[in-house]
């Protein structure tokens, strides 16, 4: 999305801005439809019965969960300014600003 975002302002593409805000979408919601996912108690959450190594299993499933939350974050983050560069990209080629979706 970056790269697109720097092409679109040296060619003045207007509608790379377009695409940029549907990826921003997308991106947004991944991010929130892994984020639901991840904290939607499972059947498993339940049970009390747990030995040793499902704890350990559990740990290390709940580091994975963060690490990939905090990476969707960061790119849901990223995705952001690129879509307002696209933005601005349409200011610059039509002198009209978009509403936001």
């Amino acid at each position: 999305m970056i790269l697109l975002s720097v092409d679109a302002i040296q060619s003045r593409d207007k509608d790379a801005a377009s695409k940029l805000c549907i990826m921003d979408h997308a991106v947004n919601a991944f991010y929130w439809k892994y984020l639901r996912k991840v904290i939607t108690p499972s059947k498993n959450d339940e049970d009390e019965d747990e030995n040793e190594l499902e704890e350990k299993t559990e740990v290390r499933n709940r580091r994975c969960h963060v690490s990939v939350l905090l990476i969707l974050r960061y790119l849901e983050r990223i995705s952001d300014p690129a879509c307002y560069v696209g933005d601005s990209v349409n200011y610059i080629v039509t002198g009209m600003s978009r509403p936001r979706r």
